[in-house]
């Protein structure tokens, strides 16, 4: 892969309109920061902010900002001999990145790379972060195929799970982030299961066992602050939950998990000589 030139954060007023009705001859990618209104190898779409359009070329098109000001991130670019965009790939249609950020971050260090790296190391480093771009952008693909989602709440579900994860002692629940969204709670239960593949509440709970079982691994915390830690109310509750999931009680898993670190330790110290 070869980078020709590109731009981050590039921002023209509206009425904003390019246009090439011959194309160029080389790849064009743009991740939308607002909305436009594209014309692609003859056929109209809308791409919504946080989309992202990959252009083949010699492919006609052209674009007209809708807000005030039309923003994205861009980028021209050569494939060279053997090398092929995924089929998976959408091509001339506007298609939803739920990490649009992480994109943006790589087509950013690659016009770093352009602009600034030693010509040893150029071709290498470009080539390893055009992979992961064009990986992020299969997924992304992939993800709208399987699960059927429109890019809407994608990005905000992730984070959103992201924070959850890493918040457990704060008691995440259903209404707070149904709020947080602005629609109802069986709205926020749909577009959740649709996104993971696994009801809010299902997930919840794993993450809070998986936790628990490292803090038991982990630490001498008592069975009250890891109850705590984990987002539960009481230790009878956070007993029972445990138990259905794992098949056994939180100090038993504990002083099963200390007993074969003991043995495997020793092990390691038997005389073999």
């Amino acid at each position: 892969m070869e980078a020709l030139k590109g731009g981050i954060g590039t921002r023209h007023p509206v009425p904003y309109t390019l246009t090439r009705p011959n194309g160029l001859p080389n790849y064009v990618l743009l991740m939308l920061r607002s909305r436009g209104k594209f014309t692609l190898n003859g056929k109209e779409y809308i791409g919504e902010r946080h989309y992202a359009v990959l252009i083949p070329p010699k492919t006609p098109y052209s674009y007209t900002g809708i807000d005030d000001v039309y923003s994205d991130d861009w980028l021209h670019f050569h494939l060279e001999a053997g090398e092929s965009i995924p089929e998976e790939v959408i091509l001339n249609k506007p298609f939803p990145i739920s990490d649009f950020e992480t994109c943006s971050s790589l087509i950013h260090q690659i016009l770093w790379e352009l602009y600034y790296t030693d010509d040893r190391f150029l071709a290498d480093n470009i080539r390893a972060l055009f992979s992961v771009l064009i990986n992020h952008l299969s997924a992304a693909c992939l993800e709208q195929e399987h699960t059927g989602t429109d890019g809407l709440y994608s990005e905000i579900l992730r984070d959103m799970r992201f924070r959850m994860k890493h918040s457990l002692s704060e008691s995440p629940s259903i209404q707070r982030y149904a709020k947080e969204l602005g629609i109802s709670e069986s709205h926020f239960r749909h577009i959740y299961s649709t996104q993971f593949g696994i009801s809010f509440q299902n997930d919840l709970i794993h993450m809070r066992i998986n936790y628990a079982q490292f803090l038991l691994q982990t630490t001498d915390f008592s069975m009250e602050k890891i109850a705590e830690e984990c987002g539960y109310s009481n230790e009878v509750h956070f007993f029972r939950q445990f138990k259905r999931q794992t098949g056994i009680t939180p100090a038993r898993y504990r002083k099963s998990f200390h007993a074969v670190t003991i043995f495997e330790k020793t092990d390691v110290h038997v005389d073999r000589s």
